[in-house]
C-alpha cells in the first residue's frame, strides 16, 4: 500500500536512452515539447516567433513549431509560468498572461485551475509520454493505467514542474494528486 509517510513528490528523470527504449530517437529533448500545436502555446506564437533566427520566422504557425524543435534550448515550467530559451534569447509567458488569453477566447472556462507544466507535458510527442510511463513504472514502481487517455490524463494532474534541456527532461510528479487512487503494491521509492 502506498505510505503516505513518505514524500509524495517524485523526480522523474527521462533521457535520450530511456527514448531509445521507447524506440525514438529524438535529438533535443526540450523540443520535443513542441511536437504539435497546443492551445497552451498557440496564444504565444508571435513571442516565440522572436526566439528562432530570422530566416525563419514569418512562415507561418506550422513552420514555426517545426522550428522550435530544433531551436529550443531549454523550458522550464511550473504554476508561475513557462520560460523558453533558444540560443538566441527567451520568452517568459507569466501565468497571468496565459489566463488573460484564456480569458479572451473562452470566457466560461475554469483557467484558474490550470496546471501548466501538466499542460506542457500533454505537448511532448507519445514517445516523451511512454518513456515517462514506463520509467514511472520501472524505477518507482508506479503503475499507471493503460490507455492513452487515461495516461495523459494523470500526468496533466501530476505534472508540478518541468525542465527539460537538450538531453534530459525532469520533472516533479505529485503522486498525492494521484487521481485514480494509489494501486496496490504502489510506492515511491527509489
Amino acid at each position: 500500500m502506498y505510505d503516505n509517510r513518505r514524500s509524495t513528490m517524485i523526480t522523474l528523470k527521462i533521457d535520450k536512452n530511456d527514448l531509445r527504449d521507447a524506440k525514438t530517437e529524438v535529438s533535443n529533448l526540450a523540443g520535443a515539447f513542441f511536437a504539435g500545436t497546443s492551445p497552451l502555446i498557440r496564444p504565444f506564437m508571435d513571442m516565440l516567433e522572436s526566439i528562432v533566427p530570422a530566416d525563419q520566422q514569418g512562415r507561418g504557425t506550422s513552420y514555426l513549431i517545426s522550428a522550435l524543435r530544433y531551436h529550443i534550448r531549454s523550458i522550464r515550467a511550473d504554476e508561475s509560468g513557462i520560460r523558453v530559451e533558444s540560443e538566441i534569447g527567451a520568452v517568459d509567458i507569466p501565468r497571468a498572461m496565459l489566463e488573460e488569453r484564456i480569458e479572451e477566447r473562452y470566457p466560461s472556462f475554469g483557467h484558474e485551475s490550470l496546471n501548466l507544466p501538466g499542460l506542457l507535458f500533454l505537448q511532448s510527442g507519445p514517445a516523451v509520454h511512454a518513456a515517462s510511463v514506463s520509467k514511472l513504472r520501472k524505477v518507482h514502481r508506479i503503475v499507471i493505467p493503460e490507455g492513452r487517455r487515461t495516461q495523459r490524463y494523470i500526468f496533466h494532474v501530476i505534472v508540478r514542474s518541468l525542465e527539460a534541456d537538450q538531453d534530459t527532461i525532469k520533472m516533479e510528479l505529485d503522486m498525492q494528486r494521484l487521481p485514480l487512487g494509489r494501486p496496490e503494491g504502489s510506492t515511491n521509492a527509489d
